[in-house]
Order: structure tokens, then sequence, then C-alpha cells
């Protein structure tokens, strides 16, 4: 490898940089994302990726022969094979964020929220419900419980076992009952008995978490919002978009990063449909009839 002495101080401290972010254990270098060590990213291709981006900040063109070159296969090695990685890792996953967003529009343009409401506080309650419970019974069982307390002020008067008594087949009765009855009373007592508009108000209802929280911000309200379900977090990883992530909080912050605000809503809500449809999850994906098949990673399948 030449390196042109007067680059010589840039590329040294480049590469000891690189080299700091990183822990030696066993079968080499840790830290690496799961994308390099694919790609068997050793010690000199971090050396030559440091060489490559401090000649091209100086101003320098590399000529294709200061690259390692193979002359037997006529192909480039090394340095653009970590940048083409680097960029499949850090510049696309926006592009294959878009193209998804698109092709789940054409499969499903009308694609909305699975829960039955009519009013933002009923939203409260059925996405409380929903927890290890499918939207089809969550729905079902409102019926009875908003004919018996048809508002919110009826419903905060409510004893938490009055509730749990109709929402015992949703399971977990206890805790949500106690939930719905606290977040209730709350409305009544400090919001008047409607629902704040704003995120961290939201967050602080009893029994509301992030994802209830987005999902009323982006249904009810209109505004960006990314609910990190169990659906939403396992096709990201399936598809790509994030790598081995199953963290709500931490799935939702990295989609934030590729999904365009206005998507979010009704991207969640597409992959729902997907999920259940398409990508299952209890039984091997229909991949054969899969929109997104030729650009999916096929992660876990």
């Amino acid at each position: 490898m030449k390196v042109m002495r007067c680059h010589m101080n840039c590329f040294v401290l480049r590469t000891f940089t690189i080299l700091s972010t990183l822990r030696f254990g066993r079968g080499g270098f840790q830290g690496l994302s799961s994308t390099y060590e694919q790609a068997h990213v050793d010690l000199d291709l971090l050396i030559l990726a440091s060489y490559y981006l401090t000649i091209k900040e100086r101003g320098c063109t590399i000529e294709k022969k200061e690259y390692p070159y193979c002359d037997s296969c006529d192909k480039i090695t090394g340095t653009k094979r970590f940048l083409k990685i680097y960029k499949e890792e850090h510049m696309t996953k926006k592009q294959l964020a878009l193209e998804v967003i698109e092709r789940l529009k054409k499969e499903y343009p009308l694609a909305d929220c699975t829960l039955d409401y009519d009013a933002a506080w009923k939203l409260l309650v059925s996405v409380r419900l929903a927890a290890q419970c499918t939207d089809a019974r969550v729905n079902v069982v409102v019926q009875d419980l908003y004919a018996k307390y048809p508002d919110v002020d009826a419903l905060a008067e409510a004893t938490p076992e009055e509730i749990e008594a109709i929402v015992r087949p949703c399971g977990l009765g206890k805790s949500k009952a106690r939930d719905i009855s606290a977040c209730m009373k709350m409305l009544r007592d400090e919001y008047d008995g409607k629902v704040p508009c704003d995120f961290d108000a939201i967050l602080k209802l009893p029994g509301v978490g992030r994802k209830s929280a987005n999902l009323i911000m982006g249904d009810v309200f209109k505004k960006p919002a990314i609910v990190t379900d169990t659906h939403c977090i396992r096709l990201t990883n399936r598809i790509g978009l994030v790598d081995g992530i199953k963290d709500p909080k931490k799935v939702e912050m990295a989609l934030w990063k590729i999904i365009p605000p206005e998507e979010g809503s009704d991207f969640c809500h597409r992959l729902v449909y997907h999920g259940r449809e398409v990508c299952t999850a209890r039984t091997k994906p229909y991949c054969d009839r899969c929109c997104l098949a030729d650009i999916c990673a096929k992660n876990g399948i």
C-alpha cells in the first residue's frame, strides 16, 4: 500500500481512532456491526478504509491501481469493498425504507388502526386492553364496557372490580382494570375529560407507554408517530430496516432516523396488516406472495 508522506500523520491518527473504538476478543476485534462481521472485515481492511478517507479529505484523487487490486479476477478489493459495505449499512436504509413504504401503500392503501373507536379516550382504553390480546377480541369486549360506561366520567366512577368483570376476557383483567380506572380519573380531574395532545402528558397517564402514546398522537392528533408493536419490531428486523434490535424504544429511535415523519403512523399500521396476512410470526412467512420479497433481508427466516 502506497501512502503519500504528506498524508501519513492524518492516516495514522485516523487508523488509531478507528481501532480505539473497538476491543479485541476471541475471533478478532469486537464492536463491529453484523454487516462488517459477515463481510469478514479485518484489521487490514480498517487500515485501508482509513487511508482512503484520509486521501479523499485532502482533495486528492485515487487511481484504480492504488486500491488493492486483483489482476486474476480484475476486481477492486479492500477499501472499495469496505466503503460499499459502509454505504449499505449507513446510507441506504433510508432508501430501503422509502421503497418499503411505497410498496406497502400499494398493497394496503386503506390501512388504519385495527382498534375500533370514535373518541380519543376510547382508543386509550382499547390499546391498554390490547396488551397480549387480539384487537378483534378487544373490539368485542369494549362494546359491553361502553354500553355500561358511555363516557370518561362514568368510567372514572366505576370501581376497578366493576371494570375487571367486563374486561376479563382480554386477559390480565386486574391490572388492566386498575390502569383504566386510574387513567379515566386522571383525565376527569386534570384534563376536563379530554385526552391531552402532548406526547409527554399522554405518557404520564396510568398504563400508557410509548407505543400507546405514539398511537394516540398519530391516529387521534395526526402528529408524527412510530408505533413499535410486535409486528413493527419483528418485520423491521426481518426486512433489514433495523439490525437485531428487540427493545421497542430502541427500534422506535432507529426508525425515526430513516422513516419520514409524515409516513410513520400509516407505515406502522401497514406493517400490522402485512404481518398478519403475509409475513406471519407463528407460521413460515409467505415470501412467494410478498410485495417486498426482492428487497427483504429475510433475517431470521
